[in-house]
């Protein structure tokens, strides 16, 4: 584990390339609405029962960490973008695209655009990624 000596944060990699730069997250929602607010907060509400977690506001999404980061969260106007981890790529929809991002490790990115669309099938796989992040 490596502690950044200028922002505090923790890391699984020795020297791990990052932006000291925190935001607040608040910032992020400016001029989104409150439905995707909304969305959000029930997203991070169902993410928090998994156990420990700590959300970090960069400039361009939200990023979602255990001991490594797990989820990625972009706020859009009418929707957000979930970047999430797996060991294998996600082929269903609502995943609609999917990047090898190591060797045992894959990025699966889907959007939603309501509370509706928070299913245990996406709480099973950001709870799986959770538990890929400890």
């Amino acid at each position: 584990m490596w502690v950044c000596g200028e922002c505090g944060r923790k890391f699984a990699r020795n020297k791990q390339s990052h932006s000291c730069i925190q935001n607040d997250p608040e910032d992020l929602f400016i001029g989104k609405g409150d439905l995707i607010r909304n969305v959000y907060n029930v997203l991070i509400s169902r993410v928090k029962e998994f156990g420990e977690i700590e959300v970090f506001a960069v400039k361009w999404n939200l990023t979602i960490r255990r001991l490594t980061t797990f989820l990625s969260i972009m706020v859009e106007k009418n929707h957000l973008t979930l970047v999430f981890i797996s060991l294998e790529p996600i082929e269903e929809f609502p995943v609609y695209q999917n990047h090898q991002r190591s060797a045992k490790r894959f990025s699966n990115v889907m959007k939603i655009e309501s509370v509706d669309e928070i299913d245990e099938q996406l709480i099973r796989w950001l709870k799986e990624a959770w538990e890929l992040a400890g």
